[in-house]
């Protein structure tokens, strides 16, 4: 096995890259909104107790419009990132 300086050195003795998942990136997407909608449901919920401060729901807030963003992301580059999982 060569050294990792030789790697470095002489990047072509290394072994290839394997070849990426195919991955549906929606229900990824998805899955992540579901989890900020959840974790947005449990702290407006502390926040209504006095438990907590509005900064943990402006937070799950930030990462539901993340997800919608990584949706519109997602829709319009649908056709490119599955293309290229191909190969």
């Amino acid at each position: 096995m060569p050294s990792f300086v030789t790697l470095l050195l002489h990047p072509d003795r290394r072994r290839p890259d394997p070849a990426p998942w195919r991955v549906d990136l929606r229900a990824v997407i998805l899955a992540g909104m579901a989890l900020w909608t959840a974790a947005l449901v449990v702290c407006v919920v502390l926040l209504a107790t006095g438990t907590l401060g509005p900064r943990a729901v402006a937070t799950c807030g930030a990462g539901l419009v993340l997800g919608v963003l990584g949706l519109a992301w997602e829709r319009r580059n649908r056709t490119r990132y599955r293309a290229s999982s191909d190969d």
